[in-house]
């Protein structure tokens, strides 16, 4: 017989005297489960026909009580032993997972990873340090309360009773039918009855709907928690606490019964009791009835400088409380008091001195509040992205006007402190997160601190400082777009570095350097301090634009060092007539400057030409560009305008110039050897 034979039919032997002893221990198994599962109930896959869910000892997710460990069926073909059960056998409890039902799927994995190995699940091993895979309690997501008929007829109702009211108190005056006192304590009356009835009805649907024994509408509207809310007593509180604040704002603004302050106050509890109710209800609804009903009617009330106060003031305590309750929410608190407000700014200077600090301090309140409420949106709530726009820019809006402002003359360092604080929150919100949600943050308020810059330096006063300062402002944005790398940032720096162009070509006029006459008469030290900056702004955009176009290196430094070199020679024209006026020669003075222009052109184009660079293809290349344009300032501008010796002593240089290259140029590209006549 072959050795490898009897090798072979003793493993096979050891091999079927094992399986023997698995499927005789699996039997005594089976034989104790079935034996348990007689004294425990009368079936073991199902439960009894009395039996309810909770009671049945086989219900998904608790194992059968008293079995000492999960039990796999016998092998394929084995033969059952005697007293085993006809029903299948549950499954095998999946580590980390609750016991699963013979015979239920698990789709989701909510009873655990598979074993290691499926077809012996007796070698499964052991993983202590494992957590179970629902052991961290997971948080439903917030559900929206849903738009019903009854919530848009509640709504609407609330609305037109809110107008009503409104149009009592103004009506009321216009026609003598009630005097003052009757009108404000019909209004507050009234109030009054709309809250209680509101809150009564809300308490009596809370308890008939968590009273097990009361038949209620399935459909009905519920909070995320399960608190049942009823859209009538929504409209009756929301329109009951805005008449209530209508009323204080009427007997403040028209009969001057409430002081000022305590007005504030008393309309600012109203608002937090208002929004405090629409969180514990999570109702954006009563949110909106109350901020939007107040901030819309208020105006047919009252219409001097108290008016956008007492609208931020409903809109901060919304955005306090109720910030989280939907778009519409923060929509409504956002942008009716920063419009208002904006209005009010702009026409500051018909109001007193006390009311312009007034308006200025309730303008930086809100727009603080409005960063604070992004920034904790965008840390803690999740919400949607545009929530961050739907904040930070409206809120924003009334801080443009300040530089503006009569009392805060001059008003660029207020408004160089507020763009340096949305720019310090957007570098931070940048820094601090990577995710969408951050990223939006920092991009809106970095735009938003960029405008704010701009309108900045636009109330600096004088055309060349402002050219000046936007070119400054437009070098910082190209350097912080080349270190940080954000999208946002290189946006704010393309469209800096273009206006800072635009107002530069606009204010100090370079092409005037073409002209001996028009340079000598305009030109001042500004335009030397303003063509310097304008040279290092193309350098920093040639370098940036390089790292974010490796593939367009070349394209991008030939264009960048033309318009460099451009704005350079601008700038070395109008210091030569800067000097020639301090001399008494300025026209000597502009003529020496255009020479020495031809004389650096041609000469960066020889340095360029010959220079010993790896990449010397492209560097010889923008030498050849370079010289074109050397050549073509000569012949077309210095023929035209340098007189007798300038004109001579501007040939003869770059006439050396191109000779002197022509030598080293036929030594450097000519084989070796090759320098014999021929």
């Amino acid at each position: 017989m072959n050795p490898q034979q009897s090798d072979l039919q003793r493993a096979l032997a050891d091999l079927d005297a094992r399986l023997g002893r698995i499927t005789a221990e699996v039997g005594e198994v089976r034989a104790g489960l079935s034996a348990l599962a007689r004294q425990s109930g009368p079936a073991v896959g199902g439960q009894s026909p009395g039996e309810s869910p909770a009671e049945s000892p086989w219900r998904a997710g608790a194992p059968p009580q008293g079995t000492p460990h999960p039990v796999t069926p016998a092998p394929s073909g084995a033969p059952a032993p005697a007293g085993a059960p006809s029903q299948p056998v549950p499954a095998p409890a999946r580590p980390g997972g609750p016991w699963r039902p013979p015979g239920q799927d698990d789709p989701a994995g909510r009873y655990g990873p598979p074993p290691a190995h499926p077809d012996r699940p007796w070698q499964q091993a052991d993983r202590p340090w494992r957590q179970p895979w629902d052991a961290a309690p997971r948080q439903s997501p917030r559900r929206r309360p849903r738009i019903t008929a009854a919530t848009v007829i509640a709504a609407i109702g609330g609305s037109v009773m809110l107008a009503g009211i409104a149009f009592l108190l103004v009506v009321a005056i216009q026609a003598g039918l009630f005097p003052p006192l009757a009108r404000v304590v019909a209004a507050a009356v009234l109030a009054v009855v709309l809250v209680g009835l509101g809150l009564r009805l809300q308490s009596r649907h809370e308890s008939a709907t968590t009273d097990p024994t009361a038949h209620t509408d399935p459909r009905a509207a519920s909070d995320p928690d399960g608190t049942p809310v009823n859209p009538g007593a929504l409209a009756l509180v929301g329109t009951g606490l805005a008449a209530a604040m209508l009323d204080v704002i009427a007997s403040t603004t028209l009969y001057l019964w409430i002081p000022v302050p305590a007005a504030y106050m008393f309309v600012g509890g109203l608002a937090l009791g208002g929004m405090a109710l629409a969180g514990r209800w999570s109702s954006g609804l009563l949110a909106c009835l109350v901020s939007a009903g107040t901030m819309i009617l208020a105006p047919l009330i009252s219409t001097g400088v108290e008016l956008p106060i007492f609208v931020a003031i409903v809109g901060i305590a919304t955005a306090i409380l109720a910030a989280e309750l939907g778009a519409a929410v923060r929509v409504v608190w956002s942008v009716l008091p920063g419009f208002l407000l904006a209005g009010y700014l702009s026409q500051a200077a018909l109001h007193s001195r006390g009311e312009q600090i007034a308006l200025i301090a309730t303008a930086l309140v809100f727009a603080a509040v409005g960063v604070g409420v992004a920034w904790f949106d965008t840390a803690r709530r999740r919400p949607a992205l545009e929530n961050a726009a739907l904040v930070v820019v409206p809120t924003a809006l009334p801080l443009a006007l300040l530089p503006a402002t009569h009392l805060l003359r001059p008003g660029w360092p207020v408004g160089l402190a507020l763009a340096a604080a949305y720019l310090a929150v957007a570098v931070l919100a940048g820094r601090t997160g990577r995710d969408r949600a951050h990223v939006l943050l920092a991009a809106v308020t970095g735009f938003v601190g960029s405008a704010l810059l701009l309108l900045t330096w636009v109330e600096l006063g004088g055309r060349e400082l402002t050219g000046f300062a936007l070119t400054l402002s437009a070098l910082a944005y190209v350097v912080a777009a080349g270190l940080w790398g954000r999208r946002w940032v290189d946006l704010v720096a393309a469209a800096a570095s273009v206006i800072a162009v635009l107002v530069y070509a606009a204010v100090n006029h370079p092409h005037l350097a073409l002209s001996d006459r028009l340079a000598v008469r305009e030109f001042t030290y500004w335009d030397v301090i303003s063509a310097f900056a304008i040279t290092a702004l193309a350098v920093a955009v040639t370098w940036w634009a390089r790292r974010r176009l490796p593939r367009e290196s070349t394209r991008v430094m030939m264009v960048g060092a033309v318009v460099a070199l451009a704005a350079f020679s601008v700038m070395v024209v109008a210091a030569g007539v800067v000097i020639g006026d301090l001399t008494g020669v300025a026209r000597n003075g502009f003529l020496a400057a255009h020479l020495v222009v031809t004389v650096l052109w041609i000469c960066c184009a020889a340095w360029l030409v010959l220079t010993a660079n790896p990449r010397i293809a492209d560097a010889r290349r923008l030498g050849f560009v370079l010289g074109s344009l050397a050549l073509a300032k000569l012949l077309l501008l210095d023929l035209a305008t340098l007189p007798g010796l300038f004109r001579v002593l501007s040939f003869i240089a770059v006439g050396a110039v191109m000779l002197a290259v022509a030598v080293r140029y036929r030594r450097e590209t000519e084989p070796s050897g090759s320098g014999s006549p021929t």
